[in-house]
């Protein structure tokens, strides 16, 4: 987990300027909750996600719909961004992020309550183990 914490740190560091939020199984990591992550996600909205492809250089995905996101990796963490825009199983990020710090670093992460309502609304089965996780988390805190 240090060369995902290693590499938040990279991130932070270079979107200085730039509304975003981890999500996802490493934000789930940083707030308590027993899961290995395989990559890093991070949530923006249209400025930031532009700003990002420019920083790193990466291509930008236009999904149907207009739903942006961008792929790129540092060092050997794989960086996902999406654009909270057109994303209808997500609220504007803003509203939902919370301040965690480690070891002097401050990230904005997306609370608990808004990532096991995303996982709910997209229903994937491979998400139900998830949900549980969450959800004994919000109820233990």
């Amino acid at each position: 987990m240090e060369e995902f914490f290693e590499t938040l740190k990279i991130l932070v560091e270079k979107l200085k300027g730039i509304d975003f939020a981890v999500l996802g199984t490493y934000n789930l990591y940083l707030q308590g909750i027993k899961i290995v992550p395989h990559d890093l996600d991070l949530i923006t909205d249209d400025d930031g996600i532009y700003k990002i492809v420019s920083i790193f250089k990466s291509e930008l995905i236009i999904n149907e719909g207009g739903h942006k996101e961008t792929e790129f990796d540092i060092g050997n963490v794989k960086i996902h961004v999406v654009s909270n825009i057109n994303n209808k199983y997500r609220p504007p990020f803003r509203n939902a992020i919370v301040w965690i710090e480690r070891k002097g670093t401050k990230i904005p992460c997306m609370s608990l309550e808004s990532e096991v309502s995303f996982y709910e609304k997209i229903n994937r089965e491979k998400d139900k183990n998830k949900v549980e996780l969450i959800r004994k988390r919000i109820t233990n805190k």
